[in-house]
């Protein structure tokens, strides 16, 4: 516990300008004795400066290094291979470097074979994997020189329209890529799927980078304003593998009758109904009713155009 504590608070000090003792303290949960008794034997081997005063705190010097063997090379591989993953989909040349960088000093010999291929990221659909990355590209580099841009964009509903927006990070979920952006049209951050984007350009101009939650705090409002219902379905043992994959394996059981069922939340409309559409005379919808009924539109639409 006492050297997890110590790595921890040399990773903090490495990750800030300074660092208060105050602070290590209540981050860590040990009393302030303990903090500097722990900079004490950091300070053997790392050139912790500790400034005194109303404005004080401790700092590690710039030009401190960790040396290439802090990181095994099971550990280095690992990183390699996510970086080297995440690459390939964003095309950065920031990772390149980074990628490069970590080679350089972890490879102690070069005859040794280092297997990165363990993760792969691929945000494409099936058979037509390149679809997003001409745009992931394009929209990382106006990220990192935080240029504003302009979106032509259409909608679900089929419109299109134009918006100038300033891009902050990229969003990968449920193998669709987005872009978060702060909506200068709306004054309001919003999360536009690439795929929908019909075309896009620098607009000239730079934006300052407004402060941003984490990610999943992002994801988490977003879904939040989506309203979710709680869903039954009976399906077939034929569907049953499909069912998993799509809802989860633990949404899905047997009853003490045999029968499979499948019970998750989700919001209902069209992406839903197609998807359960899919799934034929293989599953049926045992709630709510309001999804019943849409299935039952859709279904009548259908046997219309084959009439």
């Amino acid at each position: 516990m006492k050297y997890k504590t110590l790595i921890d608070i040399l990773f903090l000090l490495l990750s800030r300008d300074k660092v208060s003792a105050k602070y290590i303290s209540e981050r860590f949960g040990i009393s302030l004795r303990t903090v500097y008794r722990y900079i004490d034997e950091l300070s053997l081997s790392v050139p912790i400066y500790n400034e005194r005063g109303r404005n004080g705190g401790m700092s590690i010097c710039d030009t401190f290094k960790l040396p290439a063997s802090f990181l095994t090379q099971e550990e280095s591989e690992l990183l390699i291979g996510t970086l080297s993953a995440i690459k390939d989909e964003l095309n950065s040349k920031t990772l390149n470097g980074i990628i490069e960088k970590i080679l350089c000093i972890t490879k102690k010999n070069r005859d040794t074979i280092m297997d990165f291929g363990n993760l792969v990221i691929d945000g494409g659909s099936w058979g037509n994997v390149d679809t997003n990355k001409d745009k992931i590209t394009f929209l990382q580099k106006c990220i990192e020189e935080r240029k504003s841009v302009l979106l032509t964009y259409l909608s679900r509903q089929g419109v299109q329209s134009e918006r100038i927006v300033e891009p902050h990070t990229l969003v990968l979920k449920e193998g669709l890529w987005y872009c978060y952006c702060y909506c200068t049209k709306r004054n309001e951050f919003r999360l536009f799927k690439l795929g929908r984007i019909v075309k896009a350009m620098e607009t000239g101009e730079n934006f300052v980078r407004k402060p941003l939650e984490k990610v999943s705090e992002i994801l988490k409002d977003w879904y939040n304003t989506l309203e979710s219902f709680d869903i039954d379905i009976l399906l077939t043992s034929k569907v049953k593998p499909d069912v998993e994959e799509w809802v989860g394996v633990d949404k899905v059981y047997t009853t003490s009758s045999g029968e499979i069922k499948a019970s998750f939340k989700m919001p209902i409309d069209s992406t839903l109904v197609g998807k359960l559409l899919t799934f034929g005379k293989d599953v049926k919808v045992l709630s709510p009713k309001s999804l019943q009924d849409k299935l039952l539109e859709c279904v009548q639409h259908i046997t219309k155009l084959y009439k």
